[in-house]
């Protein structure tokens, strides 16, 4: 073989490098965007199931057996939460379901793949189907709403704040799911 074989040959070889590490990049690359997106699309199932579950429960403990005609009548922003009695889906007899929006207050369940390792959250879910661990994290607070702005409130309003934020070991994001849900009466 020649040197200007040897040189095609080199030069052949050295774009086939290139073309291989190239094509490399871009099916990492895909797969991370697979990974994203799945990710993405287990989150916002989570997170929807638990917002449609705590929209399901009455307003506050107040209204669970008659209506509230006056904001007083509401749980004090220190109380929002779960009741002594009260856990999550329960088949204790000694205690209650959930029965009111705030009880989701302070709320964490994990979805993990792998049954086996400690339990991090106070609730562990059914994680059949996931390829990745998934924790989500629920705070309730009293919002003040105007035509521009939701804002934070330290008074008891007609209007409460679910915020449902998701995080996974397998994904660099945290997704945050905030919904108002309000009384009327």
């Amino acid at each position: 073989m020649g040197s200007g074989q040897m040189l095609l040959a080199l030069g052949a070889m050295f774009l086939l490098g290139i073309i291989i590490f190239s094509a490399n990049s871009n099916m990492l690359e895909n797969e991370k965007v697979v990974m994203d997106s799945e990710f993405g699309i287990a989150a916002i199932s989570l997170a929807t199931s638990l917002v449609e579950e705590a929209e399901g429960k009455m307003f506050d403990q107040a209204s669970v057996d008659s209506g509230v005609t006056a904001t007083t009548q509401l749980t004090t922003t220190a109380y929002l939460g779960k009741d002594a009695n009260e856990s999550y889906r329960t088949s204790d007899s000694t205690k209650t379901d959930y029965d009111d929006l705030d009880d989701f207050n302070g709320f964490f369940i994990e979805y993990v793949s792998d049954q086996s390792h400690a339990q991090i959250a106070t609730y562990r879910g059914d994680s059949k189907g996931f390829r990745a661990d998934y924790f989500l994290k629920a705070k309730v607070e009293y919002v003040n709403v105007t035509t521009s702005t939701i804002t934070a409130s330290a008074n008891r309003t007609w209007h409460k704040r679910l915020t449902i934020n998701v995080f996974s070991p397998s994904s660099r994001d945290t997704l945050v799911f905030p919904t108002v849900i309000s009384y009327w009466n």
